[in-house]
């Protein structure tokens, strides 16, 4: 499983993905932004368009985890942003659990 003290950061990518994508689609598509030192040791949040389900992919040194969670009756709260943007391990467990991440809030964690 996902150890979040051996994380190193968290991205969260909140532009339309098609959530049909496996492991190795979103393997592809990271490694065009980020070697693979980056990659290591990091989570990677996709967010889909109806803000419904949310991929989490992470990589470790004993292999790859891709994580997906569906809501039905509700949508994950986060803002629409332009870029991939940085999140903590505290705004993740939020995330999660549907509180609402703002956008003020993304850029002073960002800074």
């Amino acid at each position: 499983m996902i150890d979040l003290s051996e994380v190193k950061n968290i991205y969260l990518y909140t532009s339309k993905v098609d959530m049909r994508m496996g492991i190795s689609k979103i393997e592809a598509i990271l490694s065009l932004s980020f070697n693979p030192i980056e990659m290591l040791n990091a989570c990677f949040i996709f967010v889909s368009g109806n803000r419904r389900q949310i991929k989490i992919y992470y990589e470790n040194e004993f292999g790859k985890w891709l994580l997906i969670n569906k809501l039905s009756f509700t949508k994950f709260m986060v803002p629409t942003l332009e870029n991939i943007k940085t999140i903590t391990k505290r705004d993740l467990g939020l995330l999660l659990k549907g509180v609402m991440l703002t956008d003020e809030r993304l850029k002073m964690v960002s800074i």
